[in-house]
């Protein structure tokens, strides 16, 4: 399934915090570690960053909450929005 990405920033969040479509299967959310390597790969993720949690609501949209070591200020929540 095709997905929409928005990024959610803590401090401010911003209508222009988005990225690029990206295509996930069933596999891709099989567990937190599986879809952070999917979003690396998609480069929703930048290198080193993992997906601490994430849930997939009823609507099919995907929230991750996302981490990388070393930075003190990342992405809050990426937001994966089913297309169609």
């Amino acid at each position: 399934m095709d997905y929409t990405t928005r990024f959610v920033h803590k401090v401010s969040t911003s209508s222009k915090d988005v990225g690029p479509d990206i295509a996930l299967d069933a596999r891709d959310l099989i567990d937190r570690k599986t879809l952070g390597a999917a979003l690396r790969k998609a480069r929703i993720l930048i290198k080193g960053g993992t997906v601490q949690e994430y849930r997939v609501e009823r609507d099919g949209r995907i929230v991750a909450f996302p981490t990388c070591p070393g930075l003190s200020t990342y992405w809050h929540s990426i937001i994966l929005t089913p297309i169609g």
